[in-house]
């Protein structure tokens, strides 16, 4: 069955994530073992590490209704966890606690802890930080293939899919069309055509890429078909389609248990997603992590799907890709 998940559930858990101490496990969803049933109970987020040589177990169990916990679902929680591998047992509520409920946790001698998020404001209004995230996709329609021939002559083919591409003994690598759909899979290219999309001042418009990628120290070869005589691939020239979507993220400034953060509901190419994001203010740095709160991220596939495995993994050593020029992109 598909593992149980809101969107307040995943902003929390991601939060102890990033707050979380080098070694410790930050697991949603996880089933603990019952001592007195001997049976798996599911918790919604599980904190894993070491204390002192030991280890050491914080459930978080997570509530996300508009009206405060009532003492039914506190009491729940407390006889859920009496048989679990529990050390700590935190309570979050979106809406907070109603009183009888906060007793009932005071009387477990700090054991247990009742959690609420409290929004940061100034003068009334709630602190927002605004994040603007691009989602790029791009489809390669055509491609173009200088090559070397053994004499030495430089020439530019057109490329077609079915052309054999082989190491410098003849052995088959596989099809010019998968050389280019990893190439164009590389992280690298990946992120430099986000980049110039991001700062083109039609970003709204764009529908086209074009790419020059050089790479004679791969030792790739053309099989030219009548003649069978190798010739070593110097460039790809890559086109086709392109867009890119920006999205908004208004990041509420936020803190859970002593612990500041951004947090916001927004879609990401097309999907529902929460995010989060934290500032470390001695390292000057921020991170930002997001999490798809659909369907289809929740399912755990009862079949893996077939992976095709990697036919020229000699491209992994372009990163950043070597002589590599702009990344021209179009309107047009």
């Amino acid at each position: 069955m598909p593992r149980r998940s809101t969107p307040f559930q995943a902003i929390v858990r991601l939060v102890r994530e990033h707050y979380a101490q080098p070694g410790v496990i930050v697991t949603e969803s996880k089933s603990l073992r019952s001592a007195s049933l001997g049976v798996e109970r599911e918790v919604d987020i599980v904190i894993e590490g070491e204390f002192d040589g030991e280890p050491l177990c914080i459930s978080v169990e997570v509530i996300e209704h508009s009206r405060p916990a009532g003492l039914l679902w506190v009491e729940q929680q407390l006889e859920k966890h009496r048989d679990l591998p529990t050390n700590r047992l935190l309570l979050v509520s979106k809406s907070g606690f109603v009183a009888n409920a906060l007793a009932k946790i005071e009387q477990q001698a700090g054991r247990v802890q009742a959690l609420t998020p409290e929004v940061i404001e100034i003068e009334g209004e709630a602190i927002v930080k605004r994040l603007f995230v691009d989602a790029i996709s791009y489809k390669a329609s055509g491609c173009k293939v200088h090559v070397r021939s053994r004499t030495q002559d430089l020439q530019v083919v057109a490329g077609e899919p079915l052309h054999d591409v082989c190491a410098a003994d003849g052995s088959l690598l596989g099809s010019l069309a998968y050389l280019v759909q990893e190439a164009l899979d590389l992280k690298a290219i990946r992120v430099r055509l986000g980049v110039i999309a991001h700062n083109h001042p039609e970003k709204d418009q764009l529908k086209a890429f074009s790419l020059g990628l050089a790479i004679p120290r791969l030792g790739y070869h053309l099989r030219q078909s009548e003649t069978g005589e190798l010739h070593l691939i110097e460039e790809l020239e890559m086109w086709g389609d392109f867009a890119i979507l920006q999205s908004e993220v208004p990041l509420t400034l936020t803190k859970l248990g002593g612990r500041a953060y951004g947090a916001a509901e927004a879609s990401i190419a097309g999907r529902p997603a929460v995010w989060v994001g934290t500032s470390d203010r001695e390292k000057q740095t921020t991170r930002i992590s997001w999490q798809a709160t659909d369907k289809l991220a929740r399912s755990v596939p009862s079949v893996a799907s077939p992976v095709r495995s990697v036919q020229f993994p000699g491209l992994l050593k372009l990163l950043p890709p070597p002589s590599t020029p702009d990344l021209p992109l179009s309107s047009d």
